[in-house]
């Protein structure tokens, strides 16, 4: 738990013969072979946040829980006794040597691992996955009454990536294009403009182009005032220019050198610098431009691009020689955490800071939350460029498995050019992700807008709005991998959200317990978009779902 199933495709469910056996393997990313300091130390091990150990009637749920330092409930194999066995529970090193901390201890030192709790349970692996979410709500992993995120509209599906091109960001990413975009995103019922690639002098600077944009202050009153939206942008760690001191970026070995980019096996340089983010003056002028925009009125911040770049070695820079992904996670966390200190009422999604787009590295929970400081959103696994794609490949499943198990928003936007004219993927993304961001009237690969498929995305946005509150704040239940249910407990009410990703009629005959989805004591149900039955607490649902369709149902009761 999470991922029984992973954002690769790959399925993390295991019978006992399975693990004896040694028929497994982690999830795992690798960087560019530039970057030094890859290892893995648990090839032969199963790392996860939790475990369900169940025949379907009666299981042990297993959780290990530490906010403090990267760790993982391992799982290897071993013998005992001349017998094949399974090694739980403890401590162990997973991925880099984390937990880092617990790596190497001067005289007199300590560390203390996380806690792992066990918990004995009836039914089956999602029995499991709810107590685990249970679980992380109160840890301060749950979501507070009043979380509301806007409805986000990218501009970078229709205005394009630019690669800090000044000559195309002068031709396409104006003052002029944004208020193109801002006018379909409220034509749209967007609430949010978001600025992905493009606003910088060049990306990576974190310097607002006012030569082309106009101040920044300026553009959050126009939109406010004009367009009745709020404005957000993407800010990242690499940087696309030769910005700062060489003492800033990365020292690749203990012989102190003048920073040179590193070369790729093709021969090339990679296309970006690499600033050191333990290096104490690099985040002191990253949090000054940051702050230098984002106090000027700004409401969401995504923070991308911020992967482990490998050990540093200097030794000017504050940090351990050599540097280890641990304290660079601890810099950026400690960066996000200083800007909403700064500024409260921001709204942050954080990429994982070691390996920001595909599995995780860092633990789901690990240093989220609503209190002061903490980031409170987590990225949606990339499937912004292909989402039905995605959907249709099975790799955005994983978004099911993680909304049984965690109440920790996702952020994600997808264009609608990767979608069909029925917007599956719209309400696929809607229905598991709880802050939705939309754009691609045109699209990156196409000349034209799609007219036909905005006015249909303009008729799902009213329904979603409409109904925005069950998607940001209520409880996910999962009858099955394409039937969801979100649940708004003190208004007695549901809405269920059924998917047909094949290209023929598809009808469900579903029956469950009113207590699974919520609604337990429940005497009068009434139900839209459905043939329906109640029978004492049981209720039925006959689903009639056209091809590569979404179904929306509506639940209430008295």
């Amino acid at each position: 738990m999470p991922y029984r199933k992973q954002v690769d495709g790959r399925e993390h469910d295991y019978s006992m013969t399975d693990i004896l056996k040694g028929r497994f393997q982690n999830s795992d990313w690798m960087n560019d072979e530039t970057v030094l300091g890859q290892r893995l130390v648990d090839r032969h091990k199963l790392r996860s946040e939790g475990w369900a150990w169940t025949d379907g009637r009666k299981g042990l749920l297993i959780i290990k829980y530490n906010n403090e330092m990267i760790e993982y409930s391992m799982i290897r194999r071993d013998r005992y006794k001349g017998q094949e066995c399974m090694l739980f529970g403890g401590a162990s090193f997973a991925l880099y040597k984390e937990p880092r901390p617990a790596s190497l201890l001067e005289p007199e030192e300590e560390v203390a691992f996380g806690v792992t709790r066990y918990h004995f349970f009836e039914g089956g692996w999602k029995t499991a996955y709810y107590i685990f979410r249970e679980f992380m709500d109160e840890k301060g992993h749950g979501l507070p009454e009043d979380y509301d995120p806007p409805v986000n509209w990218n501009v970078l599906f229709d205005i394009g990536w630019h690669h800090s091109d000044r000559e195309k960001l002068f031709r396409y990413y104006t003052l002029e294009s944004l208020y193109y975009e801002a006018r379909k995103a409220k034509n749209l019922g967007c609430e949010l403009l978001y600025l992905d690639p493009g606003w910088e002098v060049c990306e990576g600077t974190t310097l607002w182009d006012e030569e082309r944009l106009g101040k920044v202050e300026d553009l959050v009153k126009v939109l406010r005032e004009k367009y009745g939206l709020e404005l957000g942008y993407r800010t990242i760690g690499r940087v696309y220019r030769d910005e700062f001191p060489h003492e800033w970026y990365i020292q690749r070995s203990k012989e102190k050198a003048d920073y040179t980019r590193p070369v790729r096996a093709d021969g090339r340089p990679i296309g970006f610098w690499e600033p050191c983010t333990q290096c104490e003056a690099w985040w002191q002028e990253k949090l000054k431009r940051i702050l230098a925009i984002t106090e000027k009125g700004i409401r969401f911040m995504m923070f991308d691009e911020f992967d482990w770049r490998g050990p540093c070695h200097s030794p000017s820079h504050g940090h351990p020689v050599p540097s280890t992904p641990d304290g660079h996670v601890r810099a950026v966390y400690k960066l996000i955490e200083e800007v909403r200190r700064r500024c409260p009422d921001l709204l942050v999604e954080a990429h994982d800071p070691v390996w920001p787009w595909g599995p995780r590295y860092v633990p789901t929970y690990y240093r989220q939350g609503f209190s002061e400081g903490a980031y409170q959103e987590n990225w949606g696994f990339e499937f912004m460029w292909e989402p039905l794609k995605d959907l249709l490949s099975g790799r955005a499943l994983v978004l099911y498995y993680y909304n049984l198990a965690y109440n920790i928003p996702l952020y994600l936007h997808i264009t609608m050019e990767g979608d069909n004219d029925n917007c599956l993927a719209f309400w696929w993304y809607a229905s598991t992700v709880r802050h939705l961001g939309i754009g691609g009237k045109k699209g990156l690969r196409s000349d034209r807008e799609n007219e036909a498929r905005f006015r249909a995305y303009k008729k799902a946005m009213r329904e979603y709005m409409r109904l925005k509150a069950f998607y940001v704040r209520g409880e996910f239940y999962g009858i099955d991998e394409l039937v969801h249910v979100h649940t708004l407990r003190d208004r007695g009410q549901a809405v269920l959200n059924a998917f047909n990703l094949t290209e023929e009629p598809r009808e469900i005959l579903l029956s469950f317990e009113l207590e699974e989805i919520g609604l337990e004591g429940a005497r009068e149900v009434k139900v839209r978009g459905a043939e329906w039955e109640k029978k004492g607490s049981q209720l039925t649902l006959r689903l009639k779902i056209p091809p590569m369709s979404p179904l929306l149902v509506e639940i209430e009761t008295a």
